[in-house]
């Protein structure tokens, strides 16, 4: 039983031309709905982590607004209620793994939870690192701490970029399965950008389909999957569909790009 507001996310006339030059996304209209896992995926360079970045509100847009429950990304920041974890780990060399992961509760202004942070740094399979320095991890295990310290605030608002990718295919599944319990329950609304099709239909109640840059939505697909998911689920014939449906809207997007159709 979700006891906290859930957090839909709207992007209207949404657009984003970087100071290059190059438009990075066409106005988009989305709405993401709150407490739910949606997944993004699109060719490499369509706007996809720009897309993450102007809902974090790390950016912002050339045209159209982001509102998270009526708020602007920037407060919804300072309350602490958005948490990211990005291709880069970002963490910081001076401290300790578990002091990195303890730290996003301080800046967020929430109170210290030693607790949780050791059962998060046991769940993403770094028990015994808790004092080991970022330089002596590997960039799997640096990739798994910020997924630690993205969770380790309780968000109402999650944003994944790529949070699996430098991880081992053996541990990219485990935490598939081991790491949406977290926060499903709590009714994070949750973003995942990924260039796996399997892993979004894994994880995600609905799958965005972006097409190359400017990004336009070539799809948007139900998950209606039950959950728990395990890893044997993706060689179930529903799966493959869902899979097979999410494939050909990919293809669909390049081939409908009159530049990219051409090569």
């Amino acid at each position: 039983m979700v006891d906290r507001p859930l957090v839909p996310i709207t992007c209207t006339g949404l657009s984003k031309i970087h100071d290059n030059g190059v438009m990075a996304l066409d106005p988009l209209d989305l709405t993401f709905e709150g407490g739910r896992t949606i997944a993004l995926i699109g060719p490499s360079g369509c706007g996809k982590s720009t897309l993450l970045r102007l809902i974090a509100g790390l950016e912002q847009p050339t045209a159209g607004r982001v509102s998270l429950a009526g708020l602007a990304p920037a407060e919804q920041a300072a309350r602490g209620a958005i948490a990211m974890a990005f291709q880069d780990p970002s963490l910081l060399p001076w401290l300790t793994l578990r002091r990195n992961i303890a730290l996003a509760r301080t800046l967020a202004r929430q109170p210290a939870d030693p607790r949780l942070v050791d059962e998060l740094i046991g769940l993403v399979g770094l028990e015994g690192f808790h004092e080991t320095r970022p330089a002596a991890l590997s960039g799997g295990m640096r990739q798994r701490a910020a997924i630690a310290r993205a969770l380790a605030t309780r968000p109402q608002v999650l944003l994944l970029d790529e949070p699996f990718g430098a991880v081992d295919e053996l541990t990219r599944r485990q935490l598939a399965r081991d790491l949406p319990p977290l926060w499903q329950p709590l009714g994070t609304t949750t973003l995942l950008v990924t260039h796996s099709v399997d892993e979004a239909v894994l994880l995600a109640d609905r799958i965005v389909v972006l097409s190359p840059r400017p990004a336009r939505v070539v799809a948007d697909l139900p998950v209606d999957l039950p959950r728990p998911r395990p890893p044997e689920m993706t060689e179930t014939p529903e799966f493959r569909r869902i899979a097979a449906q999410a494939l050909q809207a990919l293809a669909q997007g390049v081939a409908d790009n009159p530049a990219l159709a051409a090569q």
